[in-house]
């Protein structure tokens, strides 16, 4: 008995011994390889390489890799006393030139914080690795947005200010994204960063649905993610130089390779752009959405041994554009009365689109951001620890009134200092039946914020300096958080997260010489089970729950109280993913419904000139998503994506109450809610073709479409902007190692809004739209060497 107990005692020991971690990087030759599956031989235990050619495996000592990847030869390899192995995969040539069509090669992401086929993940999740991000000529996330079912990204008033509006959820002004932002693995939480330049991307994506159990607070509609490139071995430079319509020039350089090989890398990418504007300012005969942007980002890798990784990233962008250039009455409407009941009277004679100011509009954001990530796994555990400091200054001066006349101007700075730290754990090497990560949070948030302006008393014809906002707003997070999935059986799998967090919130107001402070204790659950049909289709549900914070006015006026609450989603989810016809055809859905409580809203009271946030107390959104790629033939293929959303005011409550009385808001009860488009569909063609054995063809089209959507809350005709579509295309040819690039958006020179703001939302005098870009066009030219 007691030799079966040592026995017994003995097995495990002996079966770790045996077992090793592998890891390295796959690539063609030269750049990484995302998606490449590598299985241990004989066994269902395999992974996928993710979007920078990483992989980490943990097999028997005597295995044998496969590595395998659509239009390269399989490769075996003996692991034996190696914990490092890269692999340079050989094309096959063959395969490249015979008439057989291939499917799709899988896309990896990090929805769930680690590296998955997005087809294999059960949420709805829209993802670009380096290839697609440079064949759709993704520089931004509004233009990833087109591509996005139920997501629209628009900017307006200033450089930063960003509207974001997905599955229904939108973004007020001067407010947090619905959606947690995040690159290389940390948080930034200031919104004014959302639409940065982006260039040297190895992933984006976005995954929808309330994602606070692993992304935090204010990811209440779901996360971007987006990771850069990383160095490898292979010295690479890249320089490329553009230019198009309006003087738009760009410079790029980017440098990379192996301090010492296999050990320290480097990463140097700058990039410098210029666009000098389409939009004419008739004051002055001035552009006035022109746009100046400098981005510098530096990066380094150690991999110390094979059980530890340090990387460190320094990055520093400044923007120089346009600002308030609102066009006054665009669509001829004049009103009476003003919040909430606004009566609307028509005016026959409609506006022109006309941008007259007496006051230029000028903004800057500047931006420093460091980031450190060390990573050490000695056994089946992976401890990350990831620490940042991020630092943004923002700045605004321009009109108020948008017209000729010396009458009102507006000037606003802003600063948001962030300090993040996160230590993460997560299992390695479990042959897929159980997943899980756990781990800590800490945030502390500093946001001076100063907004202040002129005026004319009409009486005394004199022009008087105003203070609207002096406040210095800090919020500290603690949270710790965990989630797991567990194979129930080989097709059904179970997942359960959930996210603590503890804010405290505190408003130092320097204009009332006031303090307030409060804090919340709030938990995000998640849960969803997923069932494997087929080899090729999923089927899953999906519960979450959403958190967005409030925060403090300025006042209590009328039209806001002196606080605005925090908001909650409670947001279910069906869907699925297929793939048919070897791969060729793709088709992902889902539908979902939310329930909001305490939506926040953006008003700016003329009467007071103070700008402030109020609730509703319910709305609920309603919608359904499809997302679908037909391979047609080797040369087409055709994408295609629509998103429908029904998100309706159910409950609007009450809010104000300066004078002791509360401002009734049920007049917005069963509207739908303002700045949400009520669909969008995206239809694109895409054609790659080997013309000879070293030059390649790519080129794409695609027709956008906004859905019609909703400027105040009480659904007014002419406060609505009609659904407008957008063409874009793009066409590059390659050969050895030089690119040429020709690129159109909006190559229609299709006229539209990205705002809309009626008049009698504020009590003004009119009605302001902030005018979309017109048709851009350009030509590039890349090298590397």
């Amino acid at each position: 008995m007691k030799k079966l107990i040592l026995t017994l005692l003995l097995i495990p020991m002996l079966t770790w011994g045996q077992n090793k971690t592998v890891r390295g990087v796959v690539t063609d030759g030269s750049d990484p390889l995302p998606g490449v599956n590598i299985i241990e031989k004989g066994t269902t235990n395999g992974v996928t390489t993710d979007f920078n050619g990483n992989y980490e495996i943990v097999v028997a000592s005597t295995a044998i890799l496969e590595f395998s990847y659509i239009g390269f030869k399989m490769q075996e390899i003996t692991v034996g006393n190696e914990s490092t192995i890269n692999i340079a995969m050989e094309e096959n040539t063959q395969q490249l030139e015979g008439v057989e069509v291939t499917g799709f090669a899988g896309v990896v992401g990090r929805a769930r914080k680690r590296t998955e086929s997005v087809q294999s993940i059960p949420e709805s999740i829209t993802a670009l690795n380096a290839e697609g991000i440079e064949n759709n000529g993704i520089n931004n996330v509004t233009n990833f947005a087109k591509l996005v079912p139920n997501m629209k990204l628009n900017s307006s008033q200033s450089a930063g200010v960003n509207f974001l509006t997905v599955r229904g959820i939108p973004q007020i002004r001067n407010a947090d994204a619905p959606v947690a932002f995040v690159i290389d693995g940390v948080t930034i939480p200031d919104p004014s960063l959302l639409n940065q330049e982006l260039f040297d991307l190895a992933l984006i994506e976005v995954v929808k649905g309330p994602q606070g159990a692993l992304y935090g607070k204010n990811a209440i509609g779901g996360a971007i993610n987006i990771y850069s490139k990383e160095p490898v071995n292979t010295q690479k430079n890249t320089l490329t130089l553009g230019y198009g319509n309006a003087n738009a020039l760009l410079t790029q350089f980017v440098s990379s390779g192996a301090l010492k090989k296999d050990k320290l890398f480097y990463r140097l990418s700058t990039q410098f752009r210029n666009f000098d504007g389409l939009l004419t300012n008739e004051f002055d005969n001035e552009k006035v959405d022109f746009e100046r942007n400098f981005n510098i980002r530096g990066q380094l890798i150690a991999r110390f041994s094979p059980k530890f990784k340090a990387s460190a990233t320094l990055q520093f962008i400044d923007v120089a554009a346009g600002a308030a250039r609102y066009s006054v009455n665009p669509t001829g409407n004049i009103f009476v009365d003003g919040f909430p009941g606004g009566v609307l009277n028509p005016n026959p004679e409609k506006g022109n689109n006309v941008i007259n100011h007496d006051e230029p509009g000028k903004s800057d954001v500047s931006n420093a951001f460091g980031n450190l990530s060390m990573e050490y796994t000695p056994g089946k555990v992976k401890i990350q620890s990831i620490t940042s400091y991020n630092y943004v200054d923002r700045s605004l001066s321009g009109d108020l009134d948008f017209t000729p006349f010396d009458d009102f101007t507006q000037g606003e700075t802003a600063e948001t200092k962030t300090f993040n730290q996160e230590l993460r754990l997560n299992n390695v090497g479990s042959n897929g039946k159980v997943n899980w990560s756990a781990g800590g949070f800490y945030q502390d948030i500093e946001k001076p914020f100063f907004q202040d302006g002129l005026s004319r008393d009409f009486d005394l014809n004199e022009l008087f300096y105003g203070v609207a906002a002096d406040v210095v707003n800090t919020t500290t997070t603690f949270a710790f958080f965990g989630f797991v999935d567990y194979k129930l059986t080989d097709k059904l799998t179970a997942a359960v997260g959930f996210r603590y967090d503890n804010d405290t919130f505190k408003q130092q107001d320097n204009l009332f010489e006031e303090t307030s402070e409060r804090s919340n204790n709030i938990v995000q659950p998640k849960a969803s089970l997923s069932y494997q049909a087929t080899e090729n289709a999923l089927i899953y549900a999906n519960y979450g729950r959403g958190y967005r914070t409030g925060g403090f006015n300025p006042a209590a006026t009328d039209r806001f109280n002196r606080s605005f609450e925090d908001e909650l989603t409670d947001n279910f989810e069906l869907g699925f993913k297929t793939s048919m016809w070897d791969n060729r055809f793709i088709l992902n859905g889902s539908a979902f419904y939310t329930d909001f409580t305490n939506q926040q809203q953006y008003i700016f009271d003329l009467n007071t000139f103070y700008a402030g946030n109020y609730n509703y107390d319910k709305s609920k959104i309603i919608g359904f998503e499809f997302d679908a790629k037909l391979r047609l033939s080797k040369f087409l293929d055709v994408l295609a994506n629509y998103g429908f959303v029904d998100s309706e005011i159910t409950d609007g409550g009450t809010t104000g109450g300066a004078d002791g009385t509360a401002t009734d808001l049920s007049a917005f009860n069963g509207k739908k809610t303002p700045f949400v488009p009520v669909n969008n569909f995206n239809i694109g063609l895409e054609s790659n073709i080997a013309l000879t054995e070293t030059v390649d063809f790519n080129a794409n089209v695609n027709l956008n479409s906004t859905g019609k959507t909703y400027w105040d809350e009480l659904n007014q005709d002419g406060f609505t902007t009609d659904a407008y579509q957008l063409l874009d295309a793009r066409a590059s040819v390659s050969f050895d190692n030089i690119k040429v690039t020709i690129w159109g958006n909006n190559i229609l020179d299709k006229q539209y809004y990205t705002e809309y703001i009626p008049g009698s939302l504020f009590g003004g005098f009119d009605d302001f739209g902030w005018r979309g870009r017109p048709a851009t066009y350009g030509a590039s030219f890349a090298v590397s060497f």
